[in-house]
């Protein structure tokens, strides 16, 4: 099995990469684009991805290279605890440390602990906690927000744990496949309606009338025009799920079935 995730070593999609799969060949990718482009290239057989924070929201580059590509399916789901620390190439008391790297998702979430212990050091974006990581290795009086597994991964001393301001943060990750699974109680569901008045009120009736649960419900930009939104939804089966997707097809602009998981 060859499982495509978000790298470097060190991130939160490799920690979850190895929570989903104890076996197998772990393939990096820069982006989730390339992921899921790894994924129709038949480079990789799985790929796991972010789809949403607790804190922050919907992964809007997941679901609009989902929107993308039609080619895949969600095949399962694992929800992974978020805890960020902060760590340097050596030990330095905090108001030493002059430049701070991470992803802009763990720098907002802990927002709050870098205005009150870090304010005067300069804040560096980059493209994960990982590479954010490797970023201060040479670098001294720097630190780094990141997954407590790149203090061996790279070497790193941990200068202070758990700094999150939130300790309730949550990462839901999908596993995604060009395979699609018909076996779960859960389904998502991509569709854009017809841009008429009352349009999503009538889709949304067919999920009320069918006592169909949704857990979530997302807009995306359609990228055609102003005004014209995709949405991405998640819902709970029952056994009136077919003729709920039988519905659809009649109402729906677009639909695109994830599929089960």
């Amino acid at each position: 099995m060859k499982l495509g995730f978000l790298g470097p070593k060190g991130t939160f999609s490799f920690e979850a990469a190895k929570k989903y799969l104890k076996d197998g060949d772990f393939i990096e990718y820069k982006t989730i684009s390339d992921i899921i482009l790894g994924i129709i290239n038949n480079e990789i057989d799985e790929g796991i991805v972010p789809i949403e924070n607790s804190i922050q929201g919907g992964v809007t580059e997941t679901i609009d290279t989902l929107i993308e590509n039609n080619e895949i399916f969600v095949n399962s789901e694992l929800t992974l605890i978020i805890r960020q620390n902060l760590m340097g190439n050596k030990k330095y008391n905090l108001n030493e440390v002059k430049e701070l790297y991470s992803h802009p998702q763990a720098i907002a979430q802990c927002r709050n602990y870098i205005e009150k212990n870090l304010k005067n050091a300069k804040i560096n974006y980059v493209s994960s906690t990982a590479m954010a990581a490797k970023e201060i290795l040479k670098k001294d009086f720097c630190a780094c927000i990141a997954n407590l597994d790149c203090v061996e991964e790279y070497g790193l001393t941990l200068l202070d744990p758990d700094i999150q301001d939130n300790n309730f943060n949550k990462t839901r990750f999908w596993i995604l496949s060009k395979k699609e699974n018909d076996v779960g109680n859960k389904m998502s569901l991509i569709f854009s309606t017809k841009n008429k008045p009352g349009d999503l009120y009538k889709i949304l009736e067919i999920f009320y009338i069918n006592q169909i649960n949704l857990t979530k419900i997302e807009s995306r930009p359609a990228k055609t025009e102003l005004g014209s939104y995709i949405f991405l939804v998640d819902l709970e089966i029952n056994e009136k799920i077919n003729n709920v997707l039988n519905l659809l097809k009649k109402e729906c602009k677009y639909l695109k079935n994830l599929g089960k998981y």
